[in-house]
């Protein structure tokens, strides 16, 4: 329920070409709804001269699992009570156009109407059951924060320090979410200094160091459970792995660390045999044995919702990128969640769409395809993207390819490789692992 709109920059005078969207309709595009609260709807930036613009329009918004039906119309477009209701009406239409019969309810006869934009956001939000002071207090994060920005480096952590129990999870959140709003919006540059800023923040506050020190902790662990996973070879038997889960019985976090990495090993069969195993074992130790299965079982229905919710994101992200207008755009603004299971889920549905024998929609699907890894590559330093591209070739070839060009790069490719070893180890990749290694050495030698 968008369009493009012409427009013109109020400061350098360009014209704007912008994706206006009138209607938003929480119930079937969940994005919409996330785009609107986090003001990323009807807002632009020209790309000439980066000054921010936003597009007064009246806005109708829909969420059908809470019956909520509002409307705004701004008051810098003042218009005579008839044409408000005439504006209003055709907004509804559109709706309603696209509502099943069933949906159709008395609410969506009598929309409520908010005097600002703000208020419709508020009304937004209560709903979702975030109360007045839970809005005040998200408020006074964004105050704090541009005072942290504006605030001189020699002073900054003194200014810290004396916020130091204002900074917390949902503080730095705050934070990260600013940044990433700011990147949606092309303002680079302002989403670093914010990133820059968070660092400064985080080494400066109690918070923070322990956060820093908690995931050290745990990216240590990860480490080495994976470790020992690659240490069991691609021949492990269900049994190697319930000696494992026993040996870190007594530690919560290994045995989540070795849930999250090894998930498709802890199968039925996996637990029928260590059913077996407890009721073979002396009755003293059944206790800590079934304690040990009933951490594994809670810990593989976590690991499963949370995948199950993340496909269904993806799969909601998936549906609102094919149906809008300008398919570049919606790459653009949604590339921190143009992850795996994103193209996962884009790689299912094409292949469904083909077996269906639906060209129009796997046409779609391909040209969102075609527009993502696109986007994806322009993304990537060039050094990730170089050693991707080695990773693709064969193995002579990429240590040619890598002997060519590893001078252009210089000892930042050497890290890159180090960070991208450490992604393919807790993936399990143990192929691409090999190649990897082999390529380093070979960068190593032709850099000293």
């Amino acid at each position: 329920m968008a369009r493009q709109m012409n427009i013109q920059c109020p400061n350098c005078r360009n014209p704007i070409t912008a994706v206006v969207e009138s209607v938003i309709d929480a119930t079937s595009d969940p994005q919409a709804k996330a785009r609107f609260l986090s003001g990323r709807v009807n807002n632009v930036t020209c790309p000439n001269c980066g000054t921010p613009v936003s597009i007064a329009t009246p806005v109708l918004y829909h969420d059908g699992t809470k019956e909520l039906l509002l409307v705004y119309v701004p008051m810098e477009t003042p218009l005579p009570k008839q044409q408000q209701e005439k504006v209003i009406g055709e907004l509804m239409k559109e709706l309603t156009s696209k509502l099943p019969k069933e949906a159709m309810k008395g609410y969506l006869f009598n929309p409520k109407q908010a005097l600002t934009l703000q208020g419709m956001l508020d009304t937004i939000l209560q709903a979702d059951g975030v109360t007045p002071e839970m809005m005040n207090e998200q408020r006074d994060r964004v105050r704090l924060i541009e005072t942290f920005m504006s605030t001189p480096e020699d002073i900054l952590q003194s200014v810290v320090e004396q916020n130091d129990t204002k900074v917390d999870a949902q503080f730095l959140q705050t934070m990260s979410l600013m940044a990433q709003r700011m990147m949606q919006e092309n303002r680079a540059d302002l989403a670093q200094q914010v990133l820059a800023v968070q660092e400064r923040v985080a080494a400066y506050s109690s918070f923070g160091q322990e956060l820093v020190e908690r995931n050290r902790e745990q990216e240590e662990t990860v480490r080495e459970v994976a470790a020992e996973l690659q240490a069991l070879g691609n021949d492990a038997t269900r049994a190697d792995f319930i000696e494992l889960a026993l040996r870190y019985g007594a530690d919560a976090n290994r045995l989540q660390a070795l849930v999250g990495l090894a998930r498709p090993a802890f199968d039925y069969q996996f637990f029928t045999e260590f059913t077996t195993r407890i009721g073979g074992a002396p009755a003293d130790q059944r206790d800590a044995l079934e304690s040990v299965r009933e951490q594994l079982v809670q810990l593989t229905q976590m690991v499963d919702q949370q995948q199950q919710m993340v496909v269904q994101e993806a799969a909601q992200l998936l549906q609102s990128m094919v149906n809008s207008p300008d398919i570049d755009a919606a790459v653009d603004e949604n590339m921190p969640y143009l992850d795996d299971t994103f193209m996962a889920v884009l790689s299912a549905n094409i292949q469904e769409a083909q077996r269906a024998g639906n060209i129009q929609l796997s046409a779609r699907l391909k040209l969102v395809y075609d527009r993502v890894v696109a986007a994806l590559r322009d993304n990537m330093q060039p050094e990730l993207r170089f050693i991707n591209d080695l990773l693709s070739l064969p193995e002579e070839q990429a240590r040619t390819a890598l002997a060519e060009q590893v001078a252009d790069f210089g000892p930042p490719l050497i890290e890159m490789m180090d960070a991208v070893q450490e992604i393919l180890s807790s993936r399990g990749e143990g192929e691409l692992l090999e190649k990897l290694a082999t390529l380093r050495e070979d960068a190593v030698q032709a850099l000293q």
